[in-house]
């Protein structure tokens, strides 16, 4: 069976969000069960993705996302459909609902659509965006023929899944879709640290994991750090190409803290080692989705900081700051040992739910089989 993701990025070159990571992952997964996999994706300007990636056939297109021009979107747009045609798939795969997922629905309309649920924005979320993001504009006329647009995705997707249980009702709510059709599907983690319980040498360590886009308002990770000079302080993370010179502008400004260290993009090895020595994970956002930062600290046995709480994550396994009270949060997570209890409890959620062998094996089984009598693209 050849399936198609449809994504806005995979992991590679300058654009390494969550959802390109789940891209890679998930890909590589199901090309390593027999299936045969493309990946249809945004090209950055002046960027060219490999050809195969992981097992995957790369189809990308240029698409300048910095752009606020519908018009010039448009134009890009008219690139996918020939990709579409192309892939050839039988079930298309769209990671949230895109402007490519109305296309391919219309260009291959025999086929098998499904929408996985990532981020889904409403009105409160872009209000929240605009008030940290110079670069973020938002246009509720725009939004609200998007939203119709996108009910109609919808409404002719085959399957509906979602990654997070809270977004259901917002799916409800913006798409006018009925709650008892979504299907939770949770995304996996590669790498679960061993049963044996986690001792975190040394003196103690907080880290920080995501873009640094002032959406994650990373800025407020770093003056923690000025109010804990006795605790190690680690970020990784690199900027969006838009947001790159504002990042270094922030980022001076506190290289002469000695307890902090900012390591930008990090490999996978260097990654985990970072979270196996780290006792709390920081996530400051003005707003967020499920990130998969959250699956990955509490694979390490972290703790969570953070100022959101997605499907209650950040309540359970750590301390919801709901009112940006970080600096109480923290020494709430040390005096108390809060940290190693809701450790432990986190690591058997994410072990439980969010394995990848497990959570590949229940994609498979969810997803439409499309037309099993459609010959597979090694024998064409």
């Amino acid at each position: 069976m050849r399936i198609c993701l449809i994504t806005s990025e995979i992991f590679a070159g300058r654009r390494r969000g969550g959802f390109g990571k789940l891209v890679r992952v998930i890909g590589r997964e199901i090309v390593r069960k027999g299936y045969d996999v493309s990946v249809i994706s945004w090209r950055d300007p002046g960027q060219e993705p490999p050809a195969k990636l992981d097992g995957m056939e790369i189809l990308s297109y240029p698409y300048d996302f910095t752009s606020h021009s519908s018009l010039k979107h448009l134009v890009n747009y008219a690139g996918v459909i020939p990709l579409i045609r192309q892939a050839d798939a039988d079930v298309y795969l769209s990671i949230d609902c895109l402007m490519e997922t109305c296309i391919a629905q219309r260009v291959m309309p025999d086929r098998k659509h499904v929408i996985w649920v990532q981020d889904p924005f409403d009105e409160d979320d872009h209000r929240l965006l605009c008030s940290v993001d110079p670069y973020h504009k938002f246009s509720k006329a725009k939004f609200w023929a998007t939203c119709k647009l996108y009910c109609g995705a919808y409404a002719r997707a085959d399957l509906i899944l979602t990654q997070a249980r809270y977004y259901v009702p917002k799916i409800a709510r913006l798409f006018r879709v009925d709650p008892s059709k979504v299907v939770y599907v949770p995304n996996p983690i590669e790498y679960v640290s061993s049963e044996s319980p986690m001792i975190k040498f040394g003196e103690p360590t907080v880290c920080y994991l995501g873009r640094m886009d002032p959406q994650k308002r990373y800025w407020l990770f770093f003056e923690l750090a000025k109010a804990f000079p006795d605790v190690k302080f680690v970020a990784m993370g690199s900027p969006s190409l838009v947001y790159e010179e504002l990042y270094k502008r922030i980022s001076q400004r506190y290289q002469d803290l000695e307890n902090l260290e900012i390591m930008g993009f990090v490999d996978e090895r260097t990654k985990s080692g970072v979270l196996s020595k780290s006792r709390v994970m920081v996530m400051p956002s003005i707003r967020e989705g499920l990130p998969l930062a959250f699956l990955e600290a509490l694979a390490h046995r972290c703790t969570l900081l953070s100022s959101v709480n997605p499907d209650e994550l950040t309540a359970r396994y750590g301390y919801w700051a709901r009112d940006d009270d970080f600096v109480k949060g923290l020494h709430e997570s040390f005096s108390s040992d809060l940290w190693k209890a809701k450790s432990d409890m986190g690591y058997r959620y994410v072990k439980k739910t969010h394995s990848l062998n497990k959570v590949v094996t229940t994609f498979l089984k969810t997803i439409p089989t499309g037309n099993a009598s459609r010959t597979s693209r090694a024998q064409d």
